[in-house]
């Protein structure tokens, strides 16, 4: 006699064998994970080694299986042009149209901040900036959304100070770019060099992308005998032109730079020999050698062309592995569930993970033990305000050559 179904088992059964395929799609799908980059603008020189530094990590956790049982993260790429309202358009698409899980960026701080306010924050999704250092991006009511690998500018400000006054320099001009990155940035130098006996002799907030810096310099440097210029700039948006204002009309002899200047096409394109001796800080790497070392020898292989250690690219790096492995911790894309374990996964206690370990990480998360993933740029450690901890680096031009000097924690 033939088995029947009761009517309602069958259609059931009917349901299941249509639904089977959908949700067998969805556990297919790539999450899409936004990245918004200022691929033009101001900070164009950055983006190809830190763009890299985001690939290679996402090539990593998809070449190892991806998360949730095979799903690959995708990049969905923008480009914030280094401006503000630009950044806020395209973050919007990355939220509202291209439905993404999470962002890496913006890269600018005063990006960053309009970015939150006006889209991720109200959205819920989670975003982390790999170079966003002013400390104004702290003060963001944002819901425990905003994140970054970078080390905020307080620190920076202070290391910088200190090594000036070791320098022998007592006495200094200031330029910063007028926006949130600028001032915080010369705000902070300023308190720690004066309170370390120093004096800024003149300090000025300058507009981006103007022709010539020669007035102010020239008021600059005929004012209380500076010694050095400190500037805090973009290189492409009038960093450079501020440095060949000051060789050629021959203000400034001496410079002393950030994390905003520390790229080899300054050396390049303003002149070797007139930078000669220039030195500054950016946000370094606390990361134990191992773990340093398994990042760089990975990053050459995929970028003999590259500086694995260019500014901000193991922040980079590290931001990617970080929302991989919290979206495996989650056992969820969902935006809400990202978030909530960003600091499971990146801060301690737990079984230390590094660069290159992502199979392992998922591994041991599958059989519930508790990951703390020390990357790239060190131990990240998200604090209540989504901070990292970290290091500064002291870096010079040297043999007109950007060289790193030392890792330095204050």
């Amino acid at each position: 006699m033939p088995f029947a179904l009761p009517r309602r088992a069958a259609l059931a059964a009917g349901t299941a064998m249509l639904l089977a395929p959908a949700i067998a799609r969805a556990q297919a799908e790539p999450i899409r994970i936004g990245v918004i980059l200022s691929a033009t603008g101001g900070l164009a020189a950055f983006v190809p080694p830190i763009r890299a530094g985001i690939v290679l990590a996402f090539d990593e956790i998809n070449g190892a299986g991806g998360v949730l049982n095979g799903r690959r993260l995708q990049m969905v790429e923008a480009d914030d042009q280094t401006n503000p309202q630009a950044g806020v358009t395209v973050a919007t698409r990355l939220v509202q149209a291209e439905n993404v899980a999470a962002i890496i960026g913006p890269m600018a701080s005063g990006i960053t901040i309009a970015v939150a306010n006006a889209v991720t924050v109200p959205a819920g999704v989670p975003i982390i900036s790999p170079s966003a250092t002013a400390p104004a991006v702290s003060q963001i009511n944002d819901n425990d959304t905003v994140f970054r690998t970078a080390v905020p500018d307080g620190l920076q400000g202070q290391v910088l100070a200190r090594l000036t006054r070791e320098a022998g320099i007592e006495r200094v001009a200031v330029m910063a770019v007028n926006n949130d990155y600028g001032r915080g940035l010369a705000g902070s130098f300023t308190a720690a060099f004066q309170a370390r006996g120093g004096t800024v002799t003149g300090s000025q907030n300058f507009e981006e992308n103007r022709p010539s810096y020669r007035a102010e310099l020239q008021t600059l440097s005929r004012t209380g005998n500076p010694q050095a210029l400190m500037l805090v700039a973009y290189p492409a948006s009038g960093g450079n032109t501020i440095l060949r204002n000051s060789i050629e009309g021959g203000f400034f002899q001496r410079y002393i730079l950030t994390d905003g200047m520390r790229s080899q096409q300054v050396v390049d394109q303003v002149g070797a020999a007139a930078l000669e001796g220039a030195f500054g800080t950016g946000p370094g790497t606390a990361a134990a050698p191992e773990r340093r070392a398994a990042y760089e020898e990975a990053f050459r292989r995929a970028n003999p062309t590259m500086d694995p250690g260019a500014s901000f690219v193991a922040q980079a790096y590290d931001a990617a592995i970080v929302i991989g492995l919290a979206i495996q911790a989650a056992g969820s894309a969902e935006r809400a569930a990202i978030r909530a374990h960003l600091r499971t996964v990146a801060n301690a206690p737990g079984e230390v993970v590094g660069p290159g370990e992502f199979a392992r990480a998922r591994d041991l998360i599958a059989r519930g033990v508790k990951v703390n993933y020390e990357g790239a740029s060190g131990p990240i450690e998200f604090n209540a305000t989504g901070d990292a901890e970290g290091r500064i680096e002291h870096w010079a031009v040297r043999g007109g050559r950007v060289v790193s000097i030392a890792q330095l924690s204050g």
